[in-house]
């Protein structure tokens, strides 16, 4: 249906067409109720929303119901403009940037950036069977000067510490499907990352890390092989498990770790597994186009984030 970004905004140029594609893509165009599934509903309004049919439910409702666009003031027009940036711009886009673009305030986008990263993810229903890269690294500040939580004395010293001012975040890369999974930790503990690895790799795999010590107890469950990156070895060659190597995760985080500091600058911990998910989401869909990415984000609108939910405050 379309291309590019200018042949989304002249094929879907007004509410209704925008309205009439989300009906496309979350119902197959059968006006389902979101509340009871009934699938017999009345159009009201002209067609800005519906009345469920069934006598036991007969509530109203439009499209945005039950989906990431629901409550919003925003038109769906610029949602759909904001969609697809986001999909398509490989490091990201900051809300400043993308308020600009769309002709919204920084904050109304900086909401928006994280209701649509809302979309970006991925359930991760099967376990690695095969061979698991596993790295970790460390991203976003924890604690800032102003922080009430501490005293001041805590926090100059979280903040002279750099490793404690920082969240962990730990990647498992599917060497045979191409594909990553990024978790985000308080620290970068044993605990966490024993577990999200056993979470996510099927015991008797392949599991290939550096010379940290964080995987010596996984050895009785996985086969593990590992480089020396402090002696320069970064590939190294196995009888059983072939070439050894975590680069597709260190591929990873070089395409992270140059979108937050070229384009957001920093970012909270509070915040760093919705980031996480951005760029996984991107990184595993990066054979395919921003016209197809744009598409296949559609199939997740089904989730509500509210704002009370993402800043925790009352």
């Amino acid at each position: 249906m379309f291309n590019n970004l200018r042949e989304l905004i002249a094929t879907m140029p007004d509410e209704k067409s925008c309205r009439d594609y989300l009906i496309k893509e979350r119902w197959n165009g059968v006006i389902t109720c979101p509340y009871c599934g009934y699938e017999r509903c009345y159009v009201i309004e002209g067609g800005k929303r519906f009345k469920c049919a069934s006598p036991a439910c007969y509530k109203k409702f439009s499209v945005t119901v039950g989906t990431v666009f629901e409550s919003s003031n925003v038109p769906l027009k610029k949602w759909f403009t904001a969609c697809y940036l986001v999909n398509a711009h490989k490091k990201g886009i900051s809300s400043y940037q993308l308020g600009k673009d769309i002709g919204v305030s920084q904050k109304t986008a900086w909401f928006m950036l994280h209701r649509l990263r809302e979309m970006m993810k991925i359930e991760q229903p099967e376990k690695i069977k095969h061979t698991a890269e596993v790295d970790e690294t460390y991203m976003a500040r924890k604690y800032r000067s102003d922080y009430k939580g501490l005293s001041e004395e805590e926090i100059d010293y979280k903040l002279s510490r750099s490793k404690d001012n920082k969240g962990a975040v730990l990647g498992i890369s599917d060497r045979k499907e191409g594909t990553i999974r990024v978790m985000a930790f308080p620290s970068n503990k044993l605990e966490f990352v024993q577990d999200a690895v056993k979470e996510n790799v099927e015991k008797g795999a392949n599991l290939h890390t550096d010379e940290t010590r964080l995987y010596n107890s996984l050895e009785t469950y996985y086969h593990r092989e590992a480089v020396k990156h402090s002696a320069r070895q970064w590939v190294k060659s196995s009888i059983s498990a072939g070439k050894v190597h975590t680069n597709n995760v260190e591929n990873f985080w070089s395409v992270m770790k140059r979108g937050v500091y070229g384009i957001y600058h920093q970012i909270s911990y509070k915040h760093l597994q919705r980031y996480c998910n951005e760029y996984s989401y991107r990184y595993n869909s990066r054979t395919i186009k921003d016209h197809e990415r744009f598409v296949e984000v559609f199939k997740n609108m089904e989730r509500r984030l509210d704002y009370k939910t993402l800043t925790g405050k009352k």
